[in-house]
């Protein structure tokens, strides 16, 4: 997948660092669930970020993990200035890249992280992507890493779809409520047409069912496949892989 068949533009982009407080459901928990999930070696690590947005993921795990390095690929221009900004502080422990997610450009051929996140991006690659990058993730990762995930997933009826389209709408109602005491963002969601499971059309966005995405896994590899947190269509899922955490050389 690329921007030129997906339309996604750094016009885009700027408008979810706008409104992503609002359209993530429950962001601060599942920032805290990816944070919770990672094994910590008690001695220097790498990250891996697929899509690392404004950096929020990025900076609560350089902050929880002081032995970490995270190296943050994303494909958008505007949500790498404003990572690199956001991050200042950490120094050269974030390390920014610039990638396409479907390509295999940037897939290494042997072990070189311990842990690889991702954050509603992967829902832009099809089926088929999506396995081929679950194959590779697991290559990437030492021994005893994790791949971990959140995302948007598909539903596997029209019962459970709807009832994602409810939940979402609700939450972001809620959201916009909380931080602006008015319904302002939620009317925006709904005229930009956001909710995914009201307006499934968009080419962008290919989600697959949470069933399929664990069978992947699995028959990439990975161990001990769980689903960690689940929400208004949106999943939090893991994956690790068998052996021990070893130092980075």
């Amino acid at each position: 997948m690329t921007e030129s068949d997906t339309n996604w533009s750094e016009e885009n982009s700027r408008f979810f660092l706008q409104y992503a407080q609002y359209f993530v459901p429950d962001r601060e928990t599942q920032i805290r669930t990816l944070c919770s999930l990672v094994p910590d070696p008690g001695q220097p690590f790498r990250i891996l970020e697929l899509a690392c947005g404004a950096g929020l993921l990025a900076g609560a795990l350089l902050e929880r993990f002081p032995n970490s390095t995270v190296h943050g690929f994303d494909g958008s221009h505007e949500m790498l200035q404003t990572a690199r900004q956001h991050l200042h502080p950490f120094g050269d422990r974030f390390l920014p890249g610039k990638f396409d997610l479907a390509s295999r450009e940037w897939r290494k051929t042997e072990p070189f992280y311990q842990v690889v996140v991702s954050s509603l991006a992967i829902h832009h690659l099809d089926n088929a992507g999506k396995a081929a990058l679950f194959r590779d993730v697991f290559t990437m990762l030492f021994p005893g890493g994790a791949f971990l995930v959140a995302d948007i997933i598909w539903p596997s009826g029209p019962q459970s779809q709807n009832y994602a389209a409810e939940m979402y709408d609700e939450a972001v109602r809620r959201r916009a409520e909380e931080i602006d005491g008015n319904l302002s963002a939620f009317d925006r969601f709904r005229s930009e047409q956001w909710n995914i499971f009201r307006y499934p059309d968009d080419p962008i966005d290919q989600p697959s069912t949470l069933f399929d995405q664990l069978k992947w896994l699995e028959a990439a590899g990975f161990q001990q496949v769980d689903v960690c947190w689940l929400r208004a269509g949106h999943a939090i899922f893991a994956g690790y892989k068998e052996g021990n955490f070893p130092q980075p050389q």
